[in-house]
């Protein structure tokens, strides 16, 4: 049987809703695109709001309006240019958020951690320090790790 991405954010979603529960979230911050599913999954098992964050880097909205062939085959430039440049939140993206106490903050990937650096460093501007988020991903690399509080590696599911 063949599961979907959306179920399988969903059930990741779950999964870290109930490693987070402890630390008693007031809402879940999801990195959008790819956070935007395992976000939602979190705050409905959480039940606490879920607000997303459009943290990019300044091509990648270019980028995903070109055919997937076209897409592909800049993929190596891509990887190099991730490498290169800070990712930055859309504008009034950060503004907008309401005044919360305690967030979990969520993306689907942590591959050099880059995405989730910018957005605490951003959260903390607005008064949303490290010690007031639990930060999660379903995949990680090693180099990001060392910013997580919870993630799904090397499962079956995955």
């Amino acid at each position: 049987m063949r599961i979907s991405g959306q179920d399988r954010a969903r059930a990741a979603g779950i999964e870290l809703a109930a490693r987070a529960e402890p630390f008693a979230p007031e809402a879940v911050l999801g990195i959008l695109e790819g956070g935007a599913a395992v976000a939602r999954a979190m705050a409905e098992a959480l039940g606490v709001p879920m607000h997303g964050l459009d943290l990019r880097y300044g091509w990648s909205r270019r980028l995903a309006r070109l055919p997937a062939p076209l897409r592909l085959g800049l993929w190596p430039l891509k990887e190099i240019s991730y490498r290169s440049f800070a990712p930055r939140f859309s504008d009034g993206s950060i503004e907008r958020l309401p005044r919360i106490g305690r967030a979990v903050l969520v993306d689907d990937s942590a591959s050099s951690g880059r995405t989730l650096e910018a957005a605490i460093e951003a959260l903390g501007r607005r008064g949303l320090g490290r010690s007031s988020l639990f930060v999660a991903a379903i995949r990680c690399g090693r180099r990001s790790r060392r910013l997580l509080d919870a993630w799904i590696t090397d499962r079956a599911l995955w």
